[in-house]
Protein backbone atom coordinates (compact mmCIF):
# COMPACT_ATOMS: atom_id res chain seq x y z
CA UNK A 1 0.00 0.00 0.00
CA UNK A 2 2.79 2.32 0.93
CA UNK A 3 4.54 1.49 -2.36
CA UNK A 4 1.39 2.30 -4.42
CA UNK A 5 0.99 5.67 -2.74
CA UNK A 6 4.61 6.52 -3.35
CA UNK A 7 4.34 5.72 -7.08
CA UNK A 8 1.20 7.79 -7.46
CA UNK A 9 2.85 10.81 -5.88
CA UNK A 10 5.85 10.46 -8.18
CA UNK A 11 3.65 10.43 -11.33
CA UNK A 12 1.70 13.41 -10.05
CA UNK A 13 4.85 15.44 -9.46
CA UNK A 14 6.14 14.72 -12.97
CA UNK A 15 2.85 15.88 -14.48
CA UNK A 16 3.03 19.16 -12.59
CA UNK A 17 6.62 19.78 -13.66
CA UNK A 18 5.86 19.05 -17.32
CA UNK A 19 2.79 21.27 -17.28
CA UNK A 20 4.82 24.25 -16.08
CA UNK A 21 7.83 23.62 -18.30
CA UNK A 22 5.97 23.50 -21.64
CA UNK A 23 4.47 27.04 -21.38
CA UNK A 24 7.85 28.34 -20.22
CA UNK A 25 9.64 26.81 -23.22
CA UNK A 26 6.96 28.11 -25.62
CA UNK A 27 7.20 31.62 -24.19
CA UNK A 28 10.97 31.55 -24.42
CA UNK A 29 10.87 30.48 -28.09
CA UNK A 30 8.48 33.35 -28.94
CA UNK A 31 10.80 35.81 -27.22
CA UNK A 32 13.72 34.48 -29.23
CA UNK A 33 11.70 34.81 -32.46
CA UNK A 34 10.77 38.39 -31.66
CA UNK A 35 14.34 39.29 -30.76
CA UNK A 36 15.84 37.79 -33.94
CA UNK A 37 13.34 39.34 -36.39
CA UNK A 38 14.49 42.96 -35.84
CA UNK A 39 18.08 41.86 -36.24
CA UNK A 40 17.24 40.38 -39.64
CA UNK A 41 15.58 43.63 -40.66
CA UNK A 42 18.60 45.60 -39.51
CA UNK A 43 20.92 43.35 -41.50
CA UNK A 44 18.74 43.85 -44.62
CA UNK A 45 18.80 47.62 -44.18
CA UNK A 46 22.52 47.53 -43.69
CA UNK A 47 22.97 46.21 -47.24
CA UNK A 48 22.26 49.75 -48.58
CA UNK A 49 24.14 52.59 -46.95
CA UNK A 50 23.01 56.22 -47.44
CA UNK A 51 25.85 56.85 -49.94
CA UNK A 52 24.98 53.72 -51.87
CA UNK A 53 21.32 54.75 -52.00
CA UNK A 54 22.33 58.15 -53.42
CA UNK A 55 24.52 56.50 -56.04
CA UNK A 56 21.66 54.23 -57.06
CA UNK A 57 19.34 57.21 -57.44
CA UNK A 58 21.93 59.06 -59.51
CA UNK A 59 22.44 56.02 -61.71
CA UNK A 60 18.69 55.74 -62.21
CA UNK A 61 18.45 59.42 -63.12
CA UNK A 62 21.35 59.22 -65.59
CA UNK A 63 19.63 56.40 -67.39
CA UNK A 64 16.98 58.87 -68.66
CA UNK A 65 17.60 59.82 -72.34
CA UNK A 66 18.94 63.30 -73.07
CA UNK A 67 16.96 65.68 -75.28
CA UNK A 68 18.11 65.05 -78.87
CA UNK A 69 19.90 67.86 -80.74
CA UNK A 70 17.91 69.44 -83.59
CA UNK A 71 18.42 67.47 -86.77
CA UNK A 72 19.40 68.93 -90.12
CA UNK A 73 15.86 68.34 -91.39
CA UNK A 74 14.51 70.81 -88.80
CA UNK A 75 16.21 73.77 -90.53
CA UNK A 76 13.75 76.22 -92.10
CA UNK A 77 14.33 78.50 -95.08
CA UNK A 78 11.32 80.65 -94.26
CA UNK A 79 11.99 84.36 -93.74
CA UNK A 80 13.76 87.34 -95.22
CA UNK A 81 17.42 87.72 -96.15
CA UNK A 82 19.95 90.15 -97.61
CA UNK A 83 23.42 89.52 -98.94
CA UNK A 84 26.14 90.19 -101.46
CA UNK A 85 27.65 88.40 -104.45
CA UNK A 86 30.47 88.47 -106.98
CA UNK A 87 30.57 86.79 -110.34
CA UNK A 88 31.54 86.61 -113.97
CA UNK A 89 29.52 87.39 -117.08
CA UNK A 90 29.92 86.29 -120.68
CA UNK A 91 27.79 88.27 -123.10
CA UNK A 92 26.56 87.87 -126.63
CA UNK A 93 26.48 91.13 -128.59
CA UNK A 94 26.40 89.99 -132.21
CA UNK A 95 26.36 93.16 -134.31
CA UNK A 96 25.06 93.49 -137.83
CA UNK A 97 26.22 96.11 -140.36
CA UNK A 98 23.62 96.74 -143.05
CA UNK A 99 24.35 99.24 -145.86
CA UNK A 100 21.41 101.43 -146.94
CA UNK A 101 19.44 102.01 -149.06
CA UNK A 102 20.62 98.58 -150.29
CA UNK A 103 23.93 96.78 -150.51
CA UNK A 104 23.75 96.99 -154.30
CA UNK A 105 23.32 100.76 -154.22
CA UNK A 106 25.90 101.26 -151.48
CA UNK A 107 28.50 99.27 -153.44
CA UNK A 108 31.46 99.78 -151.06
CA UNK A 109 30.30 97.50 -148.19
CA UNK A 110 28.65 94.10 -148.07
CA UNK A 111 26.32 93.21 -145.15
CA UNK A 112 28.57 92.08 -142.29
CA UNK A 113 28.24 90.64 -138.79
CA UNK A 114 30.77 90.93 -135.93
CA UNK A 115 30.86 89.37 -132.47
CA UNK A 116 32.35 91.56 -129.72
CA UNK A 117 31.42 88.96 -127.03
CA UNK A 118 31.63 91.19 -123.93
CA UNK A 119 32.84 89.59 -120.71
CA UNK A 120 34.00 90.64 -117.25
CA UNK A 121 33.45 90.63 -113.51
CA UNK A 122 30.33 91.73 -111.72
CA UNK A 123 29.32 92.21 -108.11
CA UNK A 124 26.45 93.54 -106.08
CA UNK A 125 23.73 92.87 -103.54
CA UNK A 126 20.52 90.87 -103.28
CA UNK A 127 17.57 90.46 -100.97
CA UNK A 128 14.40 88.42 -100.79
CA UNK A 129 11.91 86.39 -98.80
CA UNK A 130 11.02 82.68 -98.68
CA UNK A 131 7.97 80.70 -97.61
CA UNK A 132 8.30 76.99 -96.83
CA UNK A 133 5.79 74.13 -96.66
CA UNK A 134 7.42 70.80 -95.91
CA UNK A 135 10.28 70.42 -98.39
CA UNK A 136 8.81 72.92 -100.87
CA UNK A 137 10.17 76.49 -100.79
CA UNK A 138 8.86 79.42 -102.83
CA UNK A 139 9.90 83.05 -102.64
CA UNK A 140 11.08 86.12 -104.48
CA UNK A 141 14.42 87.85 -104.92
CA UNK A 142 15.69 91.14 -106.31
CA UNK A 143 19.35 91.84 -107.11
CA UNK A 144 21.55 94.56 -108.54
CA UNK A 145 25.04 94.09 -110.01
CA UNK A 146 27.68 96.55 -111.10
CA UNK A 147 29.33 95.18 -114.22
CA UNK A 148 32.59 95.36 -116.14
CA UNK A 149 31.34 93.22 -119.02
CA UNK A 150 32.65 94.77 -122.24
CA UNK A 151 33.83 93.67 -125.63
CA UNK A 152 35.04 95.03 -128.96
CA UNK A 153 35.32 93.47 -132.42
CA UNK A 154 37.06 95.00 -135.45
CA UNK A 155 37.62 93.84 -139.00
CA UNK A 156 39.77 95.28 -141.75
CA UNK A 157 39.70 95.75 -144.70
CA UNK A 158 36.06 96.43 -145.53
CA UNK A 159 34.65 94.00 -148.07
CA UNK A 160 32.72 95.46 -150.96
CA UNK A 161 29.38 94.09 -152.10
CA UNK A 162 31.14 92.36 -155.01
CA UNK A 163 33.50 90.53 -152.59
CA UNK A 164 36.61 92.61 -153.24
CA UNK A 165 38.32 94.63 -150.49
CA UNK A 166 37.82 98.37 -150.33
CA UNK A 167 41.13 100.15 -150.96
CA UNK A 168 43.07 101.42 -147.98
CA UNK A 169 42.95 100.53 -144.28
CA UNK A 170 39.29 101.22 -143.63
CA UNK A 171 37.64 99.14 -140.91
CA UNK A 172 34.39 98.12 -139.25
CA UNK A 173 34.22 98.13 -135.46
CA UNK A 174 31.60 97.54 -132.77
CA UNK A 175 31.66 97.81 -128.99
CA UNK A 176 29.29 96.97 -126.16
CA UNK A 177 29.64 97.33 -122.40
CA UNK A 178 27.15 96.79 -119.60
CA UNK A 179 27.46 99.23 -116.71
CA UNK A 180 24.98 97.53 -114.41
CA UNK A 181 22.13 95.04 -114.50
CA UNK A 182 19.55 93.60 -112.15
CA UNK A 183 16.70 91.13 -111.88
CA UNK A 184 13.42 90.67 -110.01
CA UNK A 185 12.50 86.99 -109.93
CA UNK A 186 10.36 84.40 -108.16
CA UNK A 187 12.26 81.34 -106.92
CA UNK A 188 10.88 77.86 -106.27
CA UNK A 189 12.58 74.65 -105.30
CA UNK A 190 13.13 71.79 -102.87
CA UNK A 191 14.88 71.96 -99.51
CA UNK A 192 16.74 68.98 -98.08
CA UNK A 193 17.46 70.23 -94.58
CA UNK A 194 20.27 72.75 -94.94
CA UNK A 195 20.46 72.42 -98.73
CA UNK A 196 18.08 74.33 -101.02
CA UNK A 197 17.98 73.76 -104.80
CA UNK A 198 15.85 76.06 -106.93
CA UNK A 199 14.87 77.34 -110.35
CA UNK A 200 14.15 80.97 -111.07
CA UNK A 201 13.10 83.38 -113.80
CA UNK A 202 11.62 86.82 -114.24
CA UNK A 203 12.37 90.43 -115.12
CA UNK A 204 15.85 91.57 -116.10
CA UNK A 205 17.06 95.11 -116.72
CA UNK A 206 20.36 96.87 -117.28
CA UNK A 207 22.21 99.91 -118.57
CA UNK A 208 24.20 99.26 -121.73
CA UNK A 209 26.50 101.34 -123.91
CA UNK A 210 26.58 100.62 -127.65
CA UNK A 211 28.90 102.04 -130.33
CA UNK A 212 29.92 101.17 -133.86
CA UNK A 213 31.58 102.69 -136.89
CA UNK A 214 32.12 101.97 -140.57
CA UNK A 215 35.21 104.01 -141.38
CA UNK A 216 36.28 104.15 -145.03
CA UNK A 217 39.16 106.57 -144.46
CA UNK A 218 41.82 107.13 -145.66
CA UNK A 219 40.97 105.30 -148.90
CA UNK A 220 37.60 107.01 -148.80
CA UNK A 221 36.33 110.21 -147.26
CA UNK A 222 33.39 109.12 -145.12
CA UNK A 223 32.65 107.28 -141.88
CA UNK A 224 29.38 106.21 -140.22
CA UNK A 225 29.78 106.54 -136.42
CA UNK A 226 26.96 105.72 -134.01
CA UNK A 227 26.68 105.43 -130.23
CA UNK A 228 23.90 105.00 -127.72
CA UNK A 229 23.59 104.60 -123.95
CA UNK A 230 20.32 103.07 -122.82
CA UNK A 231 18.58 101.34 -119.90
CA UNK A 232 16.83 98.26 -121.23
CA UNK A 233 14.44 95.63 -119.88
CA UNK A 234 14.03 91.96 -120.74
CA UNK A 235 13.83 88.58 -119.09
CA UNK A 236 16.04 86.15 -117.19
CA UNK A 237 16.01 82.46 -116.30
CA UNK A 238 18.33 80.20 -114.33
CA UNK A 239 18.83 78.20 -111.20
CA UNK A 240 21.07 77.67 -108.24
CA UNK A 241 21.70 76.18 -104.87
CA UNK A 242 22.08 77.47 -101.34
CA UNK A 243 23.66 75.83 -98.29
CA UNK A 244 23.03 76.94 -94.70
CA UNK A 245 26.35 77.23 -92.86
CA UNK A 246 24.75 78.41 -89.59
CA UNK A 247 21.38 79.55 -88.28
CA UNK A 248 21.64 82.97 -89.92
CA UNK A 249 24.23 82.57 -92.71
CA UNK A 250 24.07 80.72 -96.01
CA UNK A 251 26.26 80.41 -99.09
CA UNK A 252 24.79 80.46 -102.61
CA UNK A 253 25.87 79.71 -106.16
CA UNK A 254 23.69 80.76 -109.08
CA UNK A 255 23.57 80.75 -112.87
CA UNK A 256 21.42 83.26 -114.78
CA UNK A 257 20.85 83.87 -118.46
CA UNK A 258 19.34 87.21 -119.42
CA UNK A 259 18.17 88.77 -122.66
CA UNK A 260 17.61 92.52 -122.80
CA UNK A 261 16.51 92.40 -126.43
CA UNK A 262 18.03 93.81 -129.57
CA UNK A 263 19.11 97.40 -130.09
CA UNK A 264 19.28 99.14 -133.47
CA UNK A 265 20.66 102.46 -134.59
CA UNK A 266 21.08 104.05 -138.03
CA UNK A 267 24.14 106.19 -138.74
CA UNK A 268 24.43 108.98 -141.29
CA UNK A 269 27.71 109.56 -143.10
CA UNK A 270 30.25 112.12 -141.94
CA UNK A 271 30.57 114.25 -144.01
CA UNK A 272 26.99 114.01 -145.31
CA UNK A 273 26.54 111.83 -148.38
CA UNK A 274 22.83 111.12 -148.87
CA UNK A 275 21.08 108.80 -149.42
CA UNK A 276 23.68 106.41 -147.96
CA UNK A 277 23.47 105.18 -144.37
CA UNK A 278 24.57 102.19 -142.26
CA UNK A 279 22.13 100.43 -139.91
CA UNK A 280 23.62 98.72 -136.84
CA UNK A 281 21.91 96.05 -134.79
CA UNK A 282 23.14 94.61 -131.48
CA UNK A 283 22.07 91.63 -129.41
CA UNK A 284 22.11 92.15 -125.64
CA UNK A 285 22.38 88.75 -123.96
CA UNK A 286 24.60 87.27 -121.26
CA UNK A 287 25.35 84.22 -119.14
CA UNK A 288 26.24 85.10 -115.55
CA UNK A 289 27.71 82.97 -112.78
CA UNK A 290 27.53 84.29 -109.21
CA UNK A 291 28.62 83.19 -105.76
CA UNK A 292 27.46 84.97 -102.64
CA UNK A 293 26.57 85.06 -98.96
CA UNK A 294 23.15 85.71 -97.40
CA UNK A 295 22.25 86.80 -93.88
CA UNK A 296 18.89 85.32 -92.88
CA UNK A 297 16.62 87.07 -90.38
Amino acid sequence: MRNSLSGWLTVRALAVVLGVAVPILTSGQEKNDRSTAPNATERSDALFSPSESGSLAAATGSAKPNNPAPSATSYTWKGGYIGGHIGWGQGRANTTFTPLPTATQFIDMAPTSLRPNPSGFSGGAQGGYNWQTGHFVVGGEADMSWSRMSGTATVTPINRNNGTPFPGSGFLTTHQDTKWFGTVRPRAGIAFGRVFLYGTGGLAYGHVNYSANSDFRPGGTTQYPASLSKTKAGWSVGGGGEVAISKHWSWKAEYLYYDLGNQSLTANPVPANPPFQVAYGWQTKAHTFNSGINFRF
